[in-house]
């Protein structure tokens, strides 16, 4: 019998925020249930006002949210009281000048090729 490959999943966390906390909680929960199930996983927390997203990033992310095909999810993606984007060069723009304009906390499986916002805390774990 092999055994199941680990799979890494990013955690865009701020850990000034409850929400994000949260989903941190449920998160490292989760992998340590599943490192004894089939989809084992790691998670790479990012704090993402220290380190960034890049611009590659952030369309990566908002390819993997399928944004050009649906960009309200842009919308989704920044914080409420974020300058307007309806591009993902919009919201490049908006996050390369001001970080703290994501919507957190976010996770991403490269991989997988997924991403989801974790709002409510408990969406993060869609992506396990």
């Amino acid at each position: 019998m092999s055994t199941p490959t680990t799979k890494t999943i990013t955690f865009f966390h701020n850990p000034k925020c409850s929400t994000s906390r949260n989903a941190q909680t449920l998160l490292t929960s989760a992998s340590t249930t599943s490192q004894s199930t089939l989809s084992p996983f790691t998670i790479e927390t990012i704090e993402y006002l220290k380190t960034p997203l890049s611009r590659d990033q952030v369309r990566e992310i908002l390819t993997f949210l399928e944004a050009e095909e649906h960009p309200e999810v842009i919308k989704e993606f920044l914080r409420k009281d974020a300058p307007k984007a309806g591009t993902i060069e919009e919201a490049q723009d908006v996050l390369e000048n001001d970080p703290a304009m994501l919507q957190r906390p976010l996770v991403v499986d490269w991989n997988a090729k997924k991403a989801v916002i974790g709002r409510p805390a408990e969406a993060v774990l869609e992506i396990i």
